[in-house]
């Protein structure tokens, strides 16, 4: 990101404290994280000490300082979609995408995590592929659903 979107960025949101989250959000909409030189820069540019940007970064789930790909793969490993065999799916997901868990593939195209519960214990085992959720899912299926999301 160039200094000259920073400044739009920080021009379009303003400077005051309740800004700031705003700013980091379009900066991670962009670059897909908050990269640490990009959080300097925006520091600079407020005059706000970068340990106040940072905190912020680390404090809210939704930030991350590391790239992510452009769909969050979330795999539902709790109780009910273990027993019904989401640690296959995940173990599939992971190997079909050459990632770890917490991994982003090379493409930068998906980000896979495990999480403990969706809620969604009915229609076990679930992933869910941003804001889709997708429930009974075998190892099968999932070429076919990833194939939804390019």
């Amino acid at each position: 990101m160039t200094k000259e979107e920073l400044d739009s960025i920080v021009e379009k949101r303003g400077t005051d404290a309740p800004a700031l989250v705003g700013i980091l959000q379009e900066i991670q909409k962009r670059e897909h994280c908050l990269p640490l030189r990009t959080l300097e820069i925006v520091a600079e540019r407020l005059g706000t000490p970068i340990s106040r940007l940072y905190g912020l970064a680390t404090f809210y789930r939704s930030f991350t300082l590391k790239p992510v790909g452009r769909h969050a793969i979330d795999v539902c490993l709790g109780t009910t979609c273990h027993v019904c065999g989401g640690r296959r799916v995940m173990d599939r997901l992971l190997l079909d995408l050459r990632v770890t868990e917490g991994g982003t593939t090379s493409d930068h195209r998906f980000t896979v995590t495990p999480v403990r519960c969706l809620g969604c214990c009915s229609i076990a085992p679930v992933i869910r592929i941003d804001s889709n959720v997708y429930g009974h899912v075998t190892q099968s299926q999932l070429a076919k659903i990833l194939e939804k999301h390019d």
